[in-house]
């Protein structure tokens, strides 16, 4: 069996993976209220890309 390949396996991009370490580290949620539910999905590029969309809509 041969070994994946980078194309298949793309590295990460690092302001996500700084983005999901605040989130996971608490830097996130002491800023929202405690009424809003602590369960997110996965950050990835399109999930930013849909926000992105939605808040462009509300501006």
């Amino acid at each position: 069996m041969a070994a994946p390949t980078a194309a298949a396996h793309p590295a990460p991009d690092e302001g996500l993976v700084k983005l999901e370490e605040t989130i996971h580290s608490g830097g996130f949620w002491r800023l929202v209220p405690e009424s809003v539910p602590r369960v997110y999905a996965p950050v990835d590029r399109p999930l930013l890309e849909h926000v992105d969309t939605c808040l462009r809509r509300l501006a």
